[in-house]
């Protein structure tokens, strides 16, 4: 509609389907693949549909290159499946970094200290954390070739408009692309678009509202500088603090960016990272999508002018990548099968449809006394589709428990999740609302998604040392 309220009529038209299959997955970021890998691994012809052209999303082409919270307190691993072998795969090519396996869960203060200056993903709660720090481009380059081992058919550069519905039922999607308007029909659609950009059409519930002091209230445009003698800038930062600090300070005033990250990838020691946080009043209005691409291209550009002329260490600096793909947080919520709220973020107890348990490291002591987070497969399921999941932040979920639980490690596990409950649906023939939870959860474990035994009563109470502060915010 315009901003007149004015409308125009399209006419009908024929529109050409071009493939059937079983599983349609919509959006090939985290959630897409570990829903299209999944579906296909268990015997679901499969199709996944990208607008971009590369795989991985916020992973790859949104420059969040980093892997967070995948073990809890005790250094315990309780994200791995699908997230694990893309790791793993990027291990065999020299390609992440991360904190060593026997140092997960450590308080010393010396490892902590350590692996905290790496980056602050290494070290939350006062213990060393899991998290890792993957190559953008290599990884395009895995996830490839994952796809291409599971035989999924993919068509990058289409973007999924709409679902094809049929009543309450979902028949497949239309594509949009160079080729023009096309069809793809499915016996399952899953919605891995990140915004549930299938929502609207579908009749789907679902709430966008999210106050602006919140983490997921902002947009990023995320850029990496190169050519930086970084031995020179820690030496100046390490004797000259308070004149770093200044200058990191001057930088926002000239209009740039103050505070980066090190890449900490192997042979990338010349390489920083800078994220950001732009408040905006929607992450699915296209105007303002637009103004955030304008304004953090220009900031991108006053912080290299201005560390070139400023900041010892980056006098051969130069803009080497701005992110292709503009960094979302969160919009669409859907209001599915179960809402989660800000009270299961305080519940120790597992639910009994538990298919992802997701390392709670960000809230301070609220965190101490609630180390887990336990993800119903119902929070994948609207209330009005019957064969329809989402595997992305779109997951039914309030704002609170949303702003800790979308990043990309989490994304990935809705979507193994989704894409094996859709695989063993269709191999039941049953719907996959009816499909067999504990039957799921023996095929999750048995791809190695750690999951608790939801029979046991769980009694957990912190009894160690208190974190002094507020409660943390994740950085993104």
């Amino acid at each position: 509609m315009s901003k007149n309220g004015n409308y125009i009529r399209e006419k009908a038209r024929d529109t050409q389907v071009i493939r059937q299959a079983d599983v349609v997955v919509v959006g090939g970021g985290p959630g897409g693949i570990g829903a299209a890998v999944s579906a296909a691994r268990n015997g679901a012809d499969t199709v996944l549909i990208e607008r971009y052209g590369y795989l991985g999303g916020m992973g790859t082409g949104g420059l969040v290159t980093i892997i967070p919270q995948l073990a809890d307190l005790t250094g315990k691993q309780q994200i791995a499946g699908i997230t694990q072998e893309w790791i793993d795969r990027l291990i065999a090519r020299n390609a992440v970094d991360m904190p060593k396996k026997e140092h997960w869960g450590s308080m010393d203060k010396e490892l902590v200290r350590y692996y905290f200056q790496r980056s602050f993903f290494y070290a939350r709660l006062d213990r060393v954390s899991y998290a890792a720090i993957i190559d953008a481009e290599i990884s395009k380059i895995i996830l490839n070739e994952m796809i291409d081992e599971a035989k999924i058919k993919t068509y990058c550069h289409a973007w999924g408009t709409e679902p094809i519905m049929e009543g309450n039922h979902c028949k497949g999607v239309i594509i949009e692309s160079k080729s023009g308007r096309q069809a793809i029909l499915g016996k399952i659609i899953i919605d891995s678009t990140g915004d549930g950009d299938l929502f609207p059409y579908a009749n789907i519930e679902c709430e966008t509202e999210i106050p602006a002091h919140y983490r997921i209230a902002n947009l990023a445009v995320c850029f990496w500088i190169g050519g930086v003698n970084y031995q020179k800038t820690t030496e100046f930062r390490r004797d000259h603090m308070k004149e770093f600090m200044d200058l990191m300070r001057q930088a926002n005033e000239y209009g740039g960016q103050g505070g980066f990250m090190t890449s900490n990838l192997p042979d990338q020691e010349s390489m920083v990272w800078f994220h950001s946080r732009y408040p905006n009043k929607s992450q699915i209005d296209v105007e303002e999508l637009t103004r955030v691409e304008f304004l953090g291209h220009k900031i991108a550009g006053k912080t290299i002018e201005f560390y070139k002329k400023n900041v010892p260490g980056f006098e051969k600096a130069f803009l080497v990548l701005t992110d292709p793909q503009l960094g979302t947080r969160s919009s669409r919520r859907m209001v599915g099968e179960y809402w989660l709220t800000e009270k299961d973020l305080n519940d120790n107890q597992p639910f009994e449809d538990t298919i992802a348990v997701f390392p709670d490291l960000d809230r301070g002591n609220d965190s101490l006394a609630h180390p887990n987070m336990y993800i119903p497969y119902r929070a994948l399921l609207p209330k009005n589709v019957d064969n329809f999941l989402v595997a992305c932040r779109a997951f039914s979920s309030d704002k609170h428990v949303q702003d800790y639980f979308n990043l990309i490690p989490h994304c990935i596990a809705f979507g193994e999740a989704a894409g094996t409950a859709s695989a063993m649906a269709l191999s039941a023939g049953v719907g996959v609302k009816k499909v067999d939870i504990k039957a799921l959860q023996k095929q999750l474990a048995k791809q190695g998604v750690p999951l608790p035994d939801v029979t046991k009563k769980v009694d957990y109470k912190y009894t160690g040392p208190a974190i002094v502060g507020p409660s943390f915010t994740p950085p993104h």
